[in-house]
């Protein structure tokens, strides 16, 4: 069977390590705590659970393939058009749709920030395409590195802010130039997944009139804040254009049944959505401040988690607390040495965290 090249040096994502698996790996007989994809340590709204329960004697039929309520709940909340909302299998299928359509050429490029969200650089070589990867600048995209890159080859600009893993933001002004320098034949990707962390923030101004553009498209996740990551569904904002374009390569069905249903729930759960940033800035402040007592540089971040400087080998660390039950992400794979990165959990979650940190790092 042949197989091009570049899919046989494609390497797949890897995501946080499952409990389970760690369990099987080595046997421990220790309570385990997963703070290493950056999931909601307050689990799912009971409003949304129990939309759940009660959808499944339904899963013998197809879901509604243009999730006609969601889109009319949804657009109400945001003051949109259903025309301006696209839902997807998770935000990371609208990504691969957004290849599919905007990117088709030989020639074309796509540009962002590097480290990020890794699912932009492995779709772009699952389609072979041409990918101009500028450095983080103070953890930070780098703006004026990326306006000077763009060219009449670039098609697609991904800016994800909060950044995944930096947890930095990039401001409504940077955007906003990003999109008149890219001009009407470049769809510039705001990939907001962490959104609800961070739109209460003084440092935050709220990007939503954007998606008016005409090259622009806003994705949000229902994975984060709203604790449906199980679920997948992510869900995009744009002009009707975009929109029905990206509808042409949408597959049918694509969204399904319970996730369709538990998510209309959860947007009615305003409480859950507050008890669960409440709970980020609540952990955010006590790691803060553990990380200082400890000597430990991190960067603040806008999203519920933090990037840190252990001061050693991060694969070392990282495999010492998993010995101790506690899952992490290293970042050596970013090219950050000493660095890893960790979920704000719940206060007890935290408080472990830290604990089996200071044993490892012997502080």
């Amino acid at each position: 069977m042949q197989v091009a090249d570049y899919i046989k040096t494609l390497k797949p994502y890897e995501g946080g390590k499952p409990i389970e698996e760690l369990q099987r790996e080595l046997n421990l007989n220790c309570d385990i705590i997963k703070l290493a994809s950056n999931e909601n340590p307050l689990g799912a709204s009971k409003k949304a659970v129990e939309a759940i329960k009660n959808t499944v004697e339904n899963i013998n039929m197809y879901p509604d393939g243009d999730s006609y309520y969601l889109k009319l709940k949804l657009s109400k909340l945001l003051g949109v058009s259903s025309k301006n909302l696209i839902f997807g299998n998770g935000s990371d299928e609208l990504l691969e749709l957004i290849y599919k359509v905007f990117a088709n050429e030989k020639d074309d490029e796509i540009l962002y920030c590097y480290p990020t969200f890794i699912e932009y650089r492995i779709l772009g070589k699952s389609y072979n395409k041409k990918l101009i990867e500028l450095p983080l600048k103070d953890f930070k995209y780098d703006i004026d590195a990326l306006t000077n890159a763009i060219n009449s080859n670039t098609k697609i600009i991904f800016l994800n802010t909060p950044n995944n893993p930096t947890g930095t933001l990039i401001k409504y002004e940077e955007i906003e130039l990003i999109t008149e320098k890219a001009g009407k034949n470049c769809l510039v990707v705001v990939d907001e997944a962490y959104y609800e962390y961070c739109k209460n923030s003084k440092d935050y101004k709220e990007i939503l009139d954007l998606y008016k553009k005409d090259n622009v498209i806003i994705l949000r996740t229902f994975s984060k804040a709203y604790g449906l990551a199980g679920l997948r569904i992510g869900y995009g904002i744009a002009n009707e254009k975009i929109i029905d374009y990206l509808n042409r390569v949408r597959p049918p069905f694509n969204v399904n049944i319970l996730a369709q249903n538990g998510a209309l729930a959860a947007l009615d759960d305003v409480e859950h959505i507050k008890n669960s940033v409440d709970n980020n800035e609540e952990g955010k402040a006590y790691l803060y401040n553990e990380f200082e007592d400890m000597g430990i540089e991190y960067v603040k971040t806008y999203a519920n988690f933090i990037l840190f400087d252990s001061g050693k080998d991060a694969e070392f660390v990282y495999n010492e607390l998993l010995k101790k039950g506690v899952i992490i992400r290293s970042m050596t794979g970013y090219g950050y040495k000493n660095y890893l990165r960790v979920t704000i959990g719940t206060k007890e979650e935290n408080r472990i965290f830290i604990e089996k940190l200071r044993e490892v790092l012997d502080v």
